[in-house]
């Protein structure tokens, strides 16, 4: 092939179109359909930064200076942004994050275009690549801040890395040892990635390999373990205690709806229908006569079981498809997989174009995708606004990103990810279920006198958070209705997107809440 042929010009075609639309995301797009909440990155990404913002301040790991809670789960991701957090302002570290996530995205699109090169050849390399580039949902995730990008590049350099063991390529089985360590550093559910590995390895006859990358995970694991039980006293981020929640009936179910409806949704369920026709003809090669028992088998295969199941174990996630990006990739490489064997041509360009349709669709329907220059972040808004108002505070709150980032309060959060009572209390006992929503405490929250509490305006003009926070309860615990904030996704002005509230009537607020004003900070009254 040469130099200057179409086929050779498809990587640098590609990474051009995903760095246009993961810029374009996050210029102009959302990471969540809360518009005005989650405009410039994802909230909870900001929480990751208030961490890696005090730690590289001399504080610690902390959230709260003096007071050891894990409310992260990505502690790789942390660490690779505390140096930004010490040489750049508050509002650039966002920039930092989104930068570093374009360079993990782009950096998995080559790792996935070398192998099916490799693997399927020019033709399929150039069509696995076109789709990861038009793949909204990398966009997004891109653009959400969070710690995803690197976590799709971790799982995809396993993938080939797990392939390249059963190969026999040279340094691949260390390589993989040393991605499966990495991967329990990115989240603390790593482990699954490097353990379906294992398996995988396992099932290809490749056994030595396998026990090397399960023991790697193990003792990555153990020793995150025993770090976390000496600096915060617990075995597990605070982060899994709130989430993971409640009885196993509810999970399973919102689980499943969730995934239901992330199939429907995104244009997942193609990718899903190609690895579950692979998983079958996989099967059909099973024998324990074989050293390989399941030598027809991929890695994509054995990955999406397994993680399609925690998926569903834990509940689902409040970000929809956040975790499960990587299945997005490994279903058009095992479509161009299958369709390459039947060798016609017209069969896998239409494969291909159905793919891509399908990954597309969600930029009509999808709210994340309402793309806008004037884009208006009332979390934000409010942590800068409070920041100038109320320095020295503490405020209780249920979105505990961007707020504490930005304000610098001493923060309490009602939803119990960085609050260790919260996250070990119980759970709803009516049932209430939503992965990270499901626990709330209003009478401890109460008994810490905060001097404001904020959260999203509910009923007349109460708060809610999992549990109805009633008005009359924080009237006679002393607290009245301060701030109205603009929840629409676009401003109001300089100036109206915060209103003080605390002479105006209940009529006139309840008119406000209907014009968009559906955030409410309530202030502690002072006795004189």
């Amino acid at each position: 092939m040469r130099p200057d042929s179409p086929r050779s010009l498809a990587l640098p075609a590609a990474a051009v179109l995903l760095l246009a639309g993961c810029l374009l995301q996050i210029l102009a797009g959302y990471s969540h359909p809360d518009l005005s909440g989650h405009a410039w990155g994802s909230d909870d990404a900001y929480i990751s930064y208030r961490y890696a913002q005090h730690l590289a301040s001399g504080q610690g790991l902390v959230f709260n200076p003096g007071e050891r809670v894990e409310g992260f789960s990505n502690l790789l991701y942390v660490l690779l942004l505390t140096p930004a957090a010490a040489l750049v302002s508050p509002e650039n570290l966002y920039a930092v994050s989104a930068g570093l996530n374009v360079v993990f995205a782009l950096a998995a699109l080559v790792l996935l275009y070398r192998f099916t090169l490799r693997r399927l050849g020019a033709g399929a390399a150039a069509a696995v690549a076109m789709l990861v580039a038009l793949c909204p949902a990398i966009w997004v995730w891109v653009a959400s801040g969070l710690e995803t990008p690197l976590v799709l590049l971790l799982q995809i350099a396993v993938w080939v890395l797990a392939e390249g063991v059963v190969e026999d390529r040279k340094g691949s089985e260390r390589a993989l040892c040393l991605v499966a360590a990495l991967c329990v550093l990115a989240r603390v559910d790593g482990f699954i990635t490097p353990l379906l590995a294992a398996g995988f390895l396992g099932l290809r006859g490749s056994w030595k390999a396998g026990l090397a990358v399960a023991t790697t995970a193990v003792a990555t694991f153990g020793g995150t373990t025993l770090w976390r039980l000496s600096y915060y006293g617990w075995p597990l981020p605070n982060t899994y205690y709130a989430k993971v929640t409640g009885a196993l009936p509810l999970r399973l179910e919102a689980g499943g709806q969730q995934l239901l409806s992330v199939l429907l949704a995104t244009g997942l369920l193609v990718s899903v229908a190609a690895l579950a026709v692979a998983g079958m003809q996989g099967l059909k090669g099973f024998s324990f006569r074989r050293r390989d028992l399941l030598p027809a088998l991929s890695f994509p295969v054995v990955f999406a079981a397994g993680w399609l199941g925690y998926f569903v174990y834990v509940g689902g996630d409040f970000y929809s498809d956040r975790f499960l990006l990587a299945l997005f990739p490994m279903g058009a490489w095992v479509l161009l997989a299958l369709a390459a064997e039947s060798k016609r041509r017209r069969t896998v360009a239409i494969l291909v174009v159905l793919l891509a349709v399908a990954q597309l669709t969600p930029l009509i329907r999808d709210p994340r995708f309402s793309y806008t220059l004037a884009k208006y972040d009332r979390w934000v808004t409010l942590g800068h606004f409070l920041a100038e108002k109320h320095r020295g505070q503490v405020i209780a709150i249920d979105g505990a990103g961007k707020v504490p980032f930005f304000s610098g309060l001493r923060t309490i959060d009602m939803l119990g990810l960085a609050d260790v009572h919260i996250a070990h209390g119980k759970a709803d006992p009516k049932g209430y279920f939503w992965a990270g929503h499901a626990k709330s405490d209003l009478d401890y929250v109460l008994a810490r006198q905060p001097d404001l509490i904020s959260n999203w305006l509910a009923g007349r003009w109460g708060l809610q958070a999992g549990p109805v926070l009633e008005p009359e309860k924080l009237a006679r615990d002393g607290y009245h209705l301060a701030y109205l904030v603009n929840a629409d996704p676009h401003s109001k002005g300089k100036g109206r997107d915060i209103l003080d509230v605390r002479s105006v009537s209940h009529d006139e607020i309840r008119r406000l809440r209907d014009a968009g004003y559906r955030t409410g900070v309530f202030e502690r009254r002072r006795l004189p």
